[in-house]
């Protein structure tokens, strides 16, 4: 399976013309959170719109800028991975959208024992899956997490989860400039970056996982 994964849109539509062909080739776009600007619904809706030119199959989660609404206009299309989890041509992906608790008072917010939940029970709904992919737009705690000023913004949750199950793949966002890849027990970490600045990953699955980063 090939799979883009991009986040952090913030509602800007002027990399997805040269997106195209990436879109239109993917097996499947992995959405890590923040599409809208400010958390503006109707800004999340162009951003899907964009994507939707080239390619229904569609998955992903909202991020902490993202109000209610976003989430509503995720789960209305049949994208949204926040809370459950779906297996996808024998791919395993569930997903946890929001980030945990932030000094800036985000429209997504949950404490670290919700993000434990969420994981828990959606895990489930994929069990059975020979590869598991979790979708997140907070990243773990420690890994690909630093923020420019050497702050660890990753959930504790989303790495203990990863150090006590199966998860082949985590693609996540939130934290811009700790974009790239990492390998972490037995999954590999790949936070995609900012779409905002053009940044994208690019994912094939089969006998290994390669994952390669992009920025247009």
């Amino acid at each position: 399976m090939k799979i883009l994964a991009i986040g952090d849109i913030h509602g800007e539509k002027k990399y997805f013309d040269a997106a195209a062909d990436l879109i239109g080739s993917a097996d499947l776009v992995a959405l890590c959170g923040d599409l809208a600007k400010g958390g503006d619904w109707k800004s999340a809706e162009d951003v899907l719109s964009c994507i939707e030119r080239h390619t229904d199959r569609i998955v992903g989660v909202h991020g902490n800028w993202d109000g209610s609404e976003v989430c509503t206009i995720l789960e209305r299309r049949g994208y949204s991975l926040h809370g459950r989890g779906k297996i996808i041509d024998g791919v395993g992906f569930f997903g946890v959208g929001g980030s945990t608790q932030t000094p800036m008072n985000t429209a997504s917010e949950y404490t670290e024992e919700e993000f434990s939940e969420f994981l828990e029970e959606e895990y489930r709904e994929m069990s059975g899956a020979a590869l598991s992919v979790l979708i997140t737009h907070t990243p773990p705690h420690r890994v690909r997490d630093r923020t420019f000023i050497g702050i660890r913004g990753g959930s504790r949750s989303v790495r203990s989860f990863i150090e006590n199950n199966k998860v082949d793949l985590c693609l996540a966002g939130h934290i811009h400039e700790a974009y790239g890849v990492e390998q972490f027990n037995q999954c590999i970490v790949a936070n995609s970056g900012s779409f905002k600045k053009g940044r994208y990953s690019l994912i094939e699955t089969g006998s290994a996982i390669t994952v390669n980063q992009g920025r247009f």
